[in-house]
């Protein structure tokens, strides 16, 4: 054997033996992630069946607290110091079956450890103060609606919208001003979505929004979900505001909310920059302004709309063509739907729509 073919073979050793032992590591842990998933599913079984157990001895007596066979005492001294935390997050998805009276009673139970609950809403992970903040919001807004408030500005976003939301509610518009200044935290939530919460405040946010709208010192994006927020809530007031903001700004998206503003609660002296926009070299400001127009105008604007039916954007085409409808130019849609007009098809959908929605 020649001492190249013997080096050849101690390589070939060292390589399998190299192989064998990351083989045997890789092995090894995999066994050992696997001990450790079984490991967590049976703790996880049972704290689970733990859990249970309590619910199934509480139960009984939340119930019977309701229908006064015992006391809020009686009860909380079922309550070990290592369960406060469970208890309270029971005594939540129990009350929140409940109403009234009942609720209320039911919640009582739960304010001896809110202190504990509150103290979560500054540690370290996100979704645990979010879970805190909206518990605490839950069972006792009027007491820890500060902390709540607070909580706005928290470095997660996440936690500062479970905030907004938790304030968010119709029986108390005097948050929405906090809400609204802080508004710019969620550009990157859904518009629709956070006019939807802002409308959650009711009737009597109004003025606060209106605010919001005329401030060109807010953000754009701010001002959209104000103006849509109005339109949500039929705000005929707005209507004024949205046509004086036409005549002033120019940023599309701000114009088409309050065209979109005009086109639900608008009013025939709101026309002039309605008619002035249908012509915009932006085809979604002229969609939504040929929208507002179907909405206000009459048979005076039937020949703009027709003008705007053959547009190269479907949207402005089938906006125009249902403001002819609307604007008493039914007679002139047939007339083109029967013609070899580049719209026809549009204005047989559209007379089709009329048909089928009488």
């Amino acid at each position: 054997m020649t001492l190249d073919f013997i080096r050849e073979l101690v390589l070939r050793d060292r390589i399998f033996l190299v192989l064998a032992i990351v083989i045997t590591v890789a092995l090894i842990l995999v066994i050992l992630f696997a001990l450790f998933t079984i490991y967590l599913r049976l703790r996880n079984l049972r704290k689970s069946r733990r859990w249970q157990a309590l619910e199934a001895r509480w139960e009984p007596l939340l119930l019977a607290l309701i229908t006064g066979d015992t006391t809020p005492e009686q009860i909380q001294n079922q309550v070990e110091p290592g369960q406060n935390l469970f208890f309270v997050d029971f005594v939540l998805r129990f009350a929140q079956r409940l109403r009234g009276v009942e609720a209320a009673i039911i919640t009582a139970l739960a304010k001896p450890y809110l202190p504990q609950l509150q103290a979560r809403i500054h540690q370290a992970d996100p979704a645990r103060r979010a879970r805190a903040i909206r518990t605490l919001s839950i069972l006792a807004l009027e007491e820890y609606y500060p902390d709540i408030i607070n909580a706005l500005d928290d470095d997660s976003p996440l936690v500062a919208m479970i905030a907004a939301r938790a304030l968010a509610r119709e029986d108390h518009p005097e948050f929405a001003g906090e809400i609204l200044a802080r508004m710019h935290r969620f550009a990157n939530w859904s518009q629709s979505y956070l006019a939807s919460l802002l409308t959650s405040l009711g009737p009597a946010v109004t003025p606060d929004l209106r605010a919001a709208l005329t401030d060109s010192g807010n953000e754009t994006f701010v001002r959209v979900v104000a103006a849509d927020a109005l339109r949500s809530l039929d705000d005929l007031a707005t209507a004024d505001i949205a046509a004086q903001v036409l005549s002033e700004e120019q940023d599309r998206e701000l114009v088409a909310a309050c065209l979109r503003v005009l086109a639900a609660v608008g009013r025939p002296q709101h026309l002039e920059p309605v008619r002035r926009l249908c012509t915009s070299g932006d085809s979604m400001i002229r969609a939504q302004a040929l929208r507002a127009l179907g909405s206000l105008g009459g048979p005076e604007d039937i020949h703009l709309m027709e003008q705007a039916i053959a547009d190269e954007s479907p949207w402005v085409g089938l906006h125009a063509a249902r403001g002819m409808l609307t604007s008493g130019g039914e007679e002139r849609l047939y007339v083109l739907a029967a013609s070899e007009h580049p719209a026809r098809e549009l204005a047989r959908q559209v007379l089709m729509e009329s048909s089928a929605s009488a």
